[in-house]
């Protein structure tokens, strides 16, 4: 049942954001890092452990952050939108990548500016923040890999985190919206050991291909954090009733699991957004 399930909620979210998904060039791609981030997904079940594959491309003046499936899935989606097939009827929904994290998180540091942009089920939405990340650097230094790091502590939006970096790879930026240190974040972990990412491989690039976010995604609905957060709030108390608006019908067994599958998704990394 479970599968079945995924594969409603799949098809369904296909369905809504299957068009419109031509690209808009944000800058060109200097070097790529690629992390794995290990998350508790139910605040109440230590058990209860994901992981996801993301990627830090790094331009010349802008960064995006997202999640490698989420990337994969749209990559499929561009691809038909500028000139493959289109159908939904004749998608193989299983070649479609599945995440947890449907993001983009594109850093500006020169404007000390981070875009988020995120969809929740028909809409696009972006909100601007301009995070004041009070790193506070120690002297405990470790080797990662053949990495030497030195240790930062930060406290954002409801936890306090360690991470540790390397002016070895003197790029100021990392995992999420996290930048500010004099290098690359090579791990960071919440002190709850929640939230943990770790950095898993690294390369510059010869060929600079663009970095580059949807149309649609581009032309969200601009709003404040705080709005995003009760639209994100209203869709998970809501989505089963979104489906059925949508001509999607799911039987009572099938619509209780999804109720329960959203009550145990309650710990995410913003606690106090």
């Amino acid at each position: 049942m479970d599968k079945c399930i995924g594969a409603v909620l799949m098809f369904f979210l296909m369905a809504c954001n299957i068009y419109g998904q031509k690209t808009v060039d944000l800058d060109q791609v200097d070097s790529k890092y690629v992390y794995l981030l290990t998350y508790q997904k139910d605040s109440l079940d230590k058990a209860d452990i994901g992981e996801e594959y993301f990627i830090l491309e790094r331009g010349k003046g802008k960064s995006q952050f997202m999640s490698l499936n989420s990337y994969k899935r749209d990559s499929v989606m561009a691809e038909m939108a500028n000139g493959s097939n289109t159908q939904i009827s004749k998608l193989d929904l299983t070649n479609i990548p599945k995440t947890n994290f449907t993001y983009r998180i594109v850093k500006d540091p020169a404007k000390k500016q981070v875009l988020f942009y995120d969809k929740i089920i028909r809409n696009d939405f972006i909100y601007e923040e301009s995070p004041e990340f009070k790193w506070k650097i120690t002297d405990e230094k470790k080797n990662i890999g053949k990495l030497k790091c030195q240790a930062a502590l930060l406290a954002y939006a409801g936890r306090n985190y360690k991470a540790w970096f390397t002016n070895e790879i003197p790029v100021s930026d990392g995992p999420y919206k996290f930048y500010g240190l004099p290098g690359l974040i090579v791990e960071m972990e919440d002190s709850g050991k929640q939230y943990t990412f770790e950095l898993l491989s690294y390369k510059n690039l010869a060929d600079k291909p663009a970095l580059w976010i949807s149309e649609k995604r581009a032309n969200g609905k601009k709003v404040s954090k705080a709005d995003y957060y009760r639209a994100l709030k209203n869709s998970q108390e809501n989505l089963v009733s979104e489906i059925s608006k949508s001509g999607f019908t799911i039987d009572a067994s099938a619509e209780a699991k999804v109720k329960e599958r959203i009550k145990k998704r309650n710990n995410p990394i913003e606690l106090k957004p």
